[in-house]
């Protein structure tokens, strides 16, 4: 955590002021290419979520099945076809169902379902229902509620009612939001809690403050869950009416220049802009607009504010500045209050390729 804090101190806070090098799409194509050619190292589920959006974003120009190159970034990360049972999960995306889309090839199917069925029938609950996420032996063991996880859940949840064309699976998904926003979101603002159970000396508390990266991750699944239920499944409805309330619960912690803090519940002369969060939020209520989910009015001027802002913190190298380190489950808020974040998070790229994507629908 000091650590955190003395590089901040250190390094100073971007200067918002200079001019960007490029445009947000620029700034895509340029993370994009970097990856491709192997210039850009990520470890774990952020290199998953790489591969996933950029397969996202080159679908929406070229039908499938995509170029060799783009098919081969699934095997270049461990995802290949192979009999017997699979392992893959995120634990924050479906690889495997990006990879079914971008080659069309039914030989992926049992790649996502297998993990899928796997988790969700093995996953600890909390009283309520609600699917908890494994906390590490550093922390104690067991489980807690975590949005950044809920995510995956949900998404899971419907591509399994996709492809069994079983509705309890779609009626599942909307019900994980429902148990999460019951016991994390606060009445007051709209925002939600990271988790509950974090805290060693209370397990029932919840999480403090509120982080813009988590709510990214939150509304991305949000989205995405949608993107699969059938819009005549009873939960189509009520989801949607969850993703407009966070929305405009966004819309009133947003940054003047565009972007949002790191912590949303603190002013901006206590937390820094925080890029990867951002870029999540912008590109998912740019792909709500795009499917008629959320109005143009009010969000689309603010996005467009979050886009103009992005470049400014992408350097000719593809590296991504003000990006918050991973603080894992949020148990304490404080040492994320600093005035800047060293640049080279691995949070960073996919997010932005991600916002980028979401613009791209909107143009």
């Amino acid at each position: 955590m000091r650590l955190i804090i003395l590089l901040a101190l250190l390094l100073g806070p971007p200067l918002f002021s200079r001019e960007p090098t490029f445009h947000l799409q620029d700034a895509s194509a340029l993370i994009t290419k970097v990856y491709m050619q192997g210039q850009l190292t990520l470890h774990g589920y952020k290199k998953d979520l790489m591969v996933e959006v950029i397969l996202r974003d080159q679908l929406i120009e070229h039908p499938p099945p995509l170029d060799e190159p783009y098919l081969q970034l699934g095997p270049s990360i461990g995802f290949v076809p192979h009999p017997g049972p699979y392992r893959y999960r995120g634990p924050f995306n479906c690889t495997p169902y990006w990879l079914y889309l971008a080659s069309q090839d039914p030989v992926w199917i049992p790649a996502i379902l297998e993990p899928s069925e796997d988790y969700i029938s093995h996953a600890a609950r909390s009283p309520e229902g609600g699917i908890l996420h494994p906390r590490s032996k550093r922390r104690g063991g067991g489980h807690a509620l975590l949005i950044d996880s809920l995510m995956d859940v949900a998404f899971r949840l419907a591509l399994l009612g996709k492809f069994s064309h079983d509705e309890r699976y779609f009626e599942e998904a909307v019900r994980q939001f429902e148990i999460h926003r019951n016991i994390l979101r606060d009445p007051e603002t709209g925002l939600w809690s990271q988790g509950r159970g974090w805290i060693n000396q209370n397990p029932a508390a919840r999480s403090p403050g509120t982080w813009s990266r988590g709510h990214g991750w939150l509304i991305k699944g949000m989205v995405d869950t949608l993107a699969i239920l059938p819009e005549n499944s009873p939960g189509f409805s009520t989801l949607q009416a969850m993703l407009e309330d966070l929305a405009y619960a966004l819309l009133e912690v947003q940054l003047e220049q565009g972007l949002w803090p790191c912590l949303l519940h603190l002013p901006a002369d206590r937390s820094p802009p925080e890029t990867s969060g951002s870029a999540l939020i912008a590109g998912s209520i740019a792909i709500a607009i795009h499917q008629g989910w959320l109005p143009e009015t009010p969000f689309l001027p603010h996005i467009h504010k979050t886009f103009e802002a992005l470049p400014h913190y992408v350097n000719p190298n593809g590296t991504v500045e003000s990006v918050s380190p991973g603080p894992g489950p949020l148990s304490e808020w404080e040492p994320w209050a600093v005035t800047s974040f060293p640049p080279g998070d691995e949070h960073g790229p996919f997010a932005i390729v991600y916002a980028a994507m979401g613009q791209k629908l909107l143009d």
